[in-house]
C-alpha cells in the first residue's frame, strides 16, 4: 500500500468515525409553515438562543411520529403546563445533534399542541407547533 492510499484510508475511517457526531440539520415537516413573528418573539425571549417556529394543522401524534423517526427523542419528567382554561399542553422534545439531555444539547427542538404564544401565552390556537432551538 502506498502512503498516499494509506492516508486516504485513515482520512476516511476518521470522517466515518467522526460523522455521527456532527449535528443534523433540522427537517421541516412537510406542509408545515415558518411563522416568523413566533419565531423572534421566542428568540427575544430566550437571550442567547435561535429559535424557529412553525405550525401545521395535522395532529401532534402525527408530526411526532415524523419526528421520532429522524431524532433522538429526549424524555422530561414532568408533563407539559396547563392553559388558563385547564387544558393540558401536550409536548415531545427531541436532540438534533444527538445529545441524551436538553441540558447538553446545542441544538433541539419541541412539538406541541396547542399553540400557546404571545408574550402573555394566552395566544392558543387549536394547531401543531415545531419549535427549533440552536444555541447561539
Amino acid at each position: 500500500m502506498t502512503r498516499t492510499s494509506f492516508l486516504s484510508v485513515v482520512l476516511l475511517s476518521l470522517a466515518a468515525s467522526i460523522s455521527p457526531c456532527l449535528a443534523q440539520e433540522f427537517k421541516v415537516y412537510p406542509g408545515a409553515t415558518l411563522d416568523e413573528k413566533a419565531s423572534r418573539e421566542a428568540s427575544a425571549a430566550a437571550p442567547g438562543k435561535e429559535s424557529q417556529v412553525y405550525t401545521t394543522t395535522d395532529s401532534l401524534d402525527k408530526v411526532s411520529a415524523f419526528y421520532k423517526g429522524l431524532y433522538k427523542e429526549i424524555t422530561l419528567r414532568s408533563p407539559g403546563p396547563k392553559l388558563p382554561s385547564g387544558e393540558q399542553v401536550r409536548w415531545f422534545f427531541f436532540s438534533i445533534d444527538g445529545e441524551a439531555s436538553m441540558a447538553k444539547s446545542k441544538f433541539w427542538m419541541k412539538v406541541q399542541w396547542p399553540y400557546a404564544g404571545g408574550a402573555d401565552g394566552k395566544d392558543v390556537r387549536n394547531i401543531t407547533v415545531i419549535q427549533t432551538v440552536r444555541s447561539k
